[in-house]
């Protein structure tokens, strides 16, 4: 076989490979295995050894010949990628924050989804039921001082910045909102119906307190000026760790062909890739309401500031995923 032949037979697959080489090393250089779905890496597997073949195959029949050195270089480079190229940790979290976690956003949508399905079931439900009857947030929240709470709304202020109480309100929603998307998260061990009762019930709470205060005759601009800059990040953080709770639970009620101990440690694996970037929301949330919720501008300002972050996440996880 002259070498021409050779050339242009194998040609498709080497270009393949290569291209393979290119994808990986646009991610930092990470194994195929960390990110490529099964089929991908079955199939990165195939040509790395049908391309070592080939430069075994040149070096006997071409030893001076152009394909020797072109298959040199991309089988040795598919091989750092098989055997020893270890990303850096920086690249790990490169990596996890531009592709992982916006795709498992993404693949896992169905369950976050219901998540919030569920709140917002709570949630309205109370609205419309306290917002009916005032004295009935203490069903909702026994010890519930309603007198507490009247004392506070009607501190409207300017609505340039937020007063005191008002910052004590938004600490307690934002702590609960914590203690709530991991609880959602853990709780789903107990089929998911954990995770289903946590969601509605502080969809209860949120519901039940906004219809309170909307009927009592509270400045609702600045009531939703001091919860939603850092609020739509914190309630995405509870709908992701509702999801990955409810993941538990379809592994342990819905196993199907695996054993219910396989398909819940399989769920529990794609459940726990979102952990990382629920806390990293949480820690934004945070410095949000620490820094820029107290700031005496207008309340529109943060109600639009709200809205940008809103955007900006559907961005990155919708870019995120497109790379990936």
């Amino acid at each position: 076989m002259q070498e021409s032949t050779f050339i242009a037979k194998n040609e498709e697959n080497w270009k393949a490979l290569e291209e393979f080489n290119r994808q990986l090393q646009k991610r930092g250089g990470i194994k195929p295995s960390r990110h490529m779905d099964a089929g991908d890496v079955r199939e990165f597997a195939r040509l790395f050894r049908l391309a070592s073949h080939h430069m075994a195959y040149a070096k006997t029949h071409f030893p001076g010949g152009q394909a020797l050195p072109y298959l040199n270089g991309i089988v040795g480079v598919a091989h750092n990628y098989f055997y020893v190229r270890e990303a850096s940790s920086l690249s790990h979290v490169k990596n996890y924050f531009l592709y992982i976690f916006p795709k498992a956003v993404r693949e896992s949508w169905g369950f976050w989804v219901a998540a919030a399905a569920f709140f917002a079931l709570g949630m309205l439900f109370a609205g419309f039921y306290v917002a009916d009857d005032l004295s009935r947030m203490g069903d909702i929240m026994p010890g519930f001082s309603e007198q507490q709470v009247v004392d506070v709304i009607f501190q409207e202020g300017t609505g340039s910045g937020v007063s005191w109480e008002y910052a004590v309100m938004a600490a307690f929603i934002t702590t609960n909102n914590i203690t709530v998307a991991f609880n959602a998260f853990a709780l789903g061990m107990l089929a998911g119906l954990g995770t289903v009762f946590i969601l509605v019930y502080n969809g209860l709470i949120v519901g039940g307190l906004f219809g309170f205060l909307h009927q009592s005759g509270a400045n609702m601009l600045v009531a939703y000026a001091l919860i939603l800059p850092h609020g739509v990040m914190e309630l995405m953080a509870i709908f992701l760790c509702g999801g990955a709770g409810l993941m538990l639970g379809k592994g342990m009620l819905i196993p199907g062909s695996h054993s219910r101990k396989h398909s819940l440690i399989k769920q529990a694996k794609k459940a726990a890739t979102l952990i990382p970037g629920i806390i990293t929301l949480l820690i934004i949330a945070g410095l949000i309401e620490g820094f820029f919720t107290p700031l005496a501008i207008s309340a529109w300002a943060k109600i639009i500031f709200a809205g940008l972050t809103g955007v900006a996440m559907v961005g990155y996880f919708r870019v995120g995923v497109k790379k990936a």
